[in-house]
């Protein structure tokens, strides 16, 4: 079970994306985006692009992640407290998208396929909390109809599923 301190949450299974999000950074050399950070991914995301200076670019809109992630800025990883998530600028040639946003006082409705719909050219789309349970909230139907590729990874929860129109996907992890 999660426990939240201060408005972040803490949980061994918040980091369920893990292995999908780094595999994805592993096999790719280009600039890596974060939409919605957290204690699980942006302190990897961060340290797996530490050594080669490889461009992180992260956005949040939780004050309270914000506040606690902002340190982790350098030339390299720039961090974002956005008000609204139509506000960012996703149009970069990104070699992973990682979206674990939520919404926010000004973006009231989930917005992840929204978020998703706008990444459609980057290499892969790993999005986070993608069980059956959350088809309808995430529009995940939507999300697999934009991608040639996708892979469902339904080993831990919450679930996680990878999607791309570049690279087939179809056996991310075997």
């Amino acid at each position: 079970m999660a426990r939240v301190r201060r408005g972040l949450r803490f949980g061994a299974n918040r980091g369920s994306h893990l292995p999908l999000l780094m595999k994805a950074v592993q096999i790719t050399t280009g600039p890596v985006l974060e939409i919605g950070c957290g204690l699980y991914s942006t302190t990897p995301l961060h340290w797996a692009c530490y050594v080669p200076k490889r461009k992180l670019v992260t956005y949040e809109n939780n004050p309270a992640y914000y506040e606690f992630l902002k340190d982790y800025e350098t030339d390299w990883h720039e961090v974002h407290c956005v008000e609204s998530w139509d506000d960012i600028d996703v149009s970069h040639p990104w070699s992973v998208a990682f979206v674990d946003n939520d919404p926010g006082p000004n973006d009231p409705e989930q917005r992840r396929c929204r978020e998703v719909e706008r990444l459609t050219h980057a290499e892969y789309v790993v999005v986070h909390d993608t069980e059956r349970a959350n088809t309808i909230r995430h529009e995940i139907p939507k999300m697999e109809s934009l991608f040639k590729y996708r892979f469902w990874w339904r080993d831990a929860r919450p679930n996680t599923t990878i999607f791309s129109n570049t690279h087939d996907v179809t056996n991310f992890l075997g």
